[in-house]
């Protein structure tokens, strides 16, 4: 018998199960539902943000009034950030016109978008803004500061462009900075100092 005629049903099987395995890789990275799968996983952006997890006082670098406590906490296996804030008392705005004295109170959810390839960060407030903030960012590494820019719309009809920055200086301590454009150039309104309580 010829063993090269034995070795062809052997030969055959191996290309067989090449082509079959080949043929399923690619369908699987073909299939939007797999890459969308994948692009939800968590990974060294979301990481990023882990760095300023867990509970900071904050101070107001020029108004001694203006301080608080920052609560960041990862949700969904660290795909995501619930930070919720809370400022001193102050006058705030209810229904028919009226006011009452309340702690200033503001809820924010951070994250970091695979597919835009931007981090992303919403906010709502109880005091100035009836609108939910939609922020994009991007973070340098080298000096590990995030910017984030959005538009706002406080008065019908008057947008302005702001951006944040946060920097981290070190384990306990890092800075936000607020800026608003006046006449094309970005004004700095607002500079907050974060240090660690827990």
């Amino acid at each position: 018998m010829n063993i090269t005629s034995k070795k062809q049903p052997f030969i055959l099987r191996i290309a067989f199960l090449a082509l079959f395995f080949a043929m399923a890789t690619l369908a699987s990275a073909q299939d939007p539902y797999a890459k969308m799968l994948d692009l939800s996983r968590p990974n060294h952006h979301h990481a990023a943000l882990g760095r300023i997890a867990g509970k900071w006082n904050f101070q107001d670098a020029k108004r001694s009034f203006v301080k608080g406590t920052v609560v960041r906490t990862s949700i969904y296996d660290g795909r995501f950030y619930q930070v919720q804030v809370t400022g001193g008392r102050l006058q705030v705005p209810i229904a028919d016109g009226k006011m009452k004295e309340d702690n200033y109170q503001e809820m924010q959810f951070e994250g970091y978008d695979n597919g835009r390839q931007q981090y992303v960060s919403t906010s709502i407030n109880n005091h100035i803004g009836s609108d939910i903030q939609m922020q994009m960012g991007t973070y340098d590494s080298v000096s590990s500061t995030f910017t984030y820019t959005w538009e706002s719309e406080l008065l019908q009809g008057e947008k302005v462009k702001n951006r944040r920055v946060l920097k981290i200086v070190d384990h306990s301590h890092y800075i936000e900075e607020f800026f608003e454009e006046d006449k094309g150039t970005f004004v700095k309104v607002r500079e907050l100092d974060y240090t660690r309580a827990e």
